[in-house]
């Protein structure tokens, strides 16, 4: 019988349930990641969550607000969508919208639509992503500039660029206001996670770099100002993000948008290689 257990304990939700899903490592990246980030965090807004048969993991359920529910597993995981919905259901809780491997994304978004009548944002359409892993770097040539940290000096900059990113990618209200996205900053900055592409001492590109437990980064957040694309200032970033992690002995992936065919060939010439399908559904 299928069990959700709930945790208030971020240290206990790492080792019961965060840990157990790491033996999927790249698949589970978001998720992993996030467990991880947060296991000393205690808030309200937190949603932890474990479904169980017997002691057997068998699907995990994390978000922080405001972003979508994130939900990882080991290969079963769709039987569990059900138990999962209708505990949340009960809750009362209303979500964003839910963000894991295609299939799942899509079972958990039918599962929840029938236990809360909450309905489908974009005229029922998933936002799908291909995850992509890089082994070896092929570095742009021939692009000036050069990579460095963001200074907290340029949290500013680095706020207006968020918005950017986050207009840019259509993301639901919550994730593109100022206050959540101020907060995104604030955060990243306590952890190191923001990087700039800089031209003649001036910034021209950001991205964020995310660990994965201590085992793997994920690049993510890629933007260059509209008036300075085209001039390869994004793929160098990544490309010199990318080979940071893999010359520090980690493995390297990041999430594409399927539906943009320029950014899913920038990554593959870098040598980003795709190994999973994902999809972002969003409720209204």
């Amino acid at each position: 019988m299928l069990r959700v257990r709930e945790y208030d304990d971020g240290e206990r939700f790492w080792r019961e349930v965060g840990e157990p899903l790491s033996a999927r490592p790249l698949l589970n990246n978001l998720f992993v990641g996030a467990a991880s980030r947060i296991r000393s965090h205690r808030s309200s807004e937190l949603l932890r969550l474990g479904v169980f048969e017997g002691s057997v993991l068998v699907l995990g359920a994390l978000r922080t607000s405001p972003s979508s529910l994130y939900l990882a597993h080991l290969g079963q995981g769709e039987r569990a969508l059900e138990a999962l919905a209708a505990h949340l259901a009960e809750r009362a809780n209303r979500l964003p919208g839910v963000m894991a491997e295609e299939r799942l994304a899509e079972a958990f978004a039918t599962a929840w639509i029938e236990s809360t009548g909450q309905r489908r944002r974009l005229a029922g359409h998933a936002r799908l992503s291909s995850l992509y892993q890089v082994e070896q770097v092929q570095h742009p040539q021939h692009v000036a500039g050069r990579i460095r940290a963001a200074h907290p000096s340029e949290r500013d900059l680095i706020v207006q660029w968020e918005v950017g990113f986050a207009e840019d990618g259509d993301l639901p209200a919550a994730e593109r206001a100022v206050q959540n996205i101020e907060r995104l900053v604030d955060e990243g900055f306590a952890d190191d996670i923001f990087h700039l592409w800089e031209v003649d001492n001036a910034p021209v590109s950001t991205a964020r770099l995310r660990r994965i437990a201590t085992a793997g980064a994920r690049v993510s957040g890629v933007y260059t100002p509209p008036a300075l694309r085209g001039r390869g200032y994004a793929s160098a970033l990544t490309a010199a993000l990318s080979q940071h992690v893999l010359d520090s002995g980690r493995w390297c992936c990041l999430f594409a948008d399927a539906a943009n065919a320029l950014t899913n060939r920038i990554y593959q010439r870098i040598g980003y290689r795709k190994v999973g399908s994902y999809a972002a559904v969003f409720f209204e």
